[in-house]
């Protein structure tokens, strides 16, 4: 099964850990939905905010009718930043034993991915924030140019 929105599987999850499939849990398919829910939030919050006011919905008028359209985004530009959160706030948190680093156990293997799969995954929603998210907004089924938005946060905005 794929998830509703971005189609991110198990075999997504295999590019990144080709074992992960080899734990004993027989379906991910749960922290996967999880985990887009929470990509899809967070792009809510971060971009189509910033989007439908400064971009493409000027007049106050419409702003508060105006709601994103989960399937007008661009599935593989999610894919990799879906896997990444399943991995960090879902998979790895089921798998490890959650040994304190404090006591002299250290991490193990889970708990040392599970921040490195956190870290990527803020990279990676950045980079695709910088580069443009692409949003089929008048719902072609192709992205043109205009349909693709960076949201720079350093550029003053008057």
């Amino acid at each position: 099964m794929t998830t509703t929105v971005f189609s991110v599987a198990l075999s997504h999850l295999q590019e990144y850990q080709p074992d992960i499939a080899g734990y004993g849990i027989s379906s991910w398919d749960t922290q996967l939905q999880h985990a887009e829910d929470d990509v899809l939030r967070q792009i809510r919050e971060e971009w189509w905010e910033r989007y439908r006011h400064t971009v493409r919905y000027k007049d106050i008028t419409k702003i508060t009718s105006i709601e994103m359209t989960n399937s007008k985004l661009t599935t593989t530009q999610w894919r990799r930043a879906t896997c990444y959160k399943a991995f960090a706030d879902y998979i790895f948190p089921q798998l490890t034993k959650w040994r304190d680093p404090d006591t002299g156990e250290g991490k193990d293997s889970f708990q040392v991915q599970i921040d490195y799969y956190r870290s990527r995954y803020a990279e990676e929603f950045q980079a695709i924030l910088r580069d443009g998210v692409e949003y089929d907004e008048d719902g072609g089924g192709t992205v043109s140019a205009t349909e693709k938005e960076a949201i720079h946060t350093l550029r003053l905005t008057r």
